[in-house]
């Protein structure tokens, strides 16, 4: 399954339910983004019975982008008890996200 496109309703609604969310902050323009969106689906594949694996489109989702301090993209930022602890910019590889992960989860 790949990773879901949310908008700020669910994110808000999940973050209430304590939910462990990683989420890719990214946008249709960005190249890098589109370049690294196969690996994120793998994570999704990979993580999805673990935790959420989502994606917000900053060009339509730019309070909620703002809100939670992207300033670049793609910024990926795992999410647990309704908090960011923590976030990783532009990671390189899906070797990168599993390791970010690993240290997150």
């Amino acid at each position: 399954m790949a990773a879901m496109q949310i908008n700020n309703t669910q994110f808000q609604q999940w973050m209430q339910e304590g939910k462990t969310i990683l989420v890719d902050y990214w946008a249709p323009w960005c190249g890098y983004c589109r370049r690294i969106g196969p690996a994120y689906d793998k994570i999704a594949e990979e993580y999805g019975d673990r935790l959420v694996v989502a994606k917000v489109n900053i060009d339509e989702e730019p309070q909620l982008t703002e809100a939670q301090g992207v300033e670049v993209i793609p910024t990926l930022i795992l999410y647990k008890d309704g908090k960011a602890v923590s976030r990783v910019v532009a990671p390189k590889s899906k070797a990168a996200i599993d390791q970010f992960l690993q240290e997150g989860l």
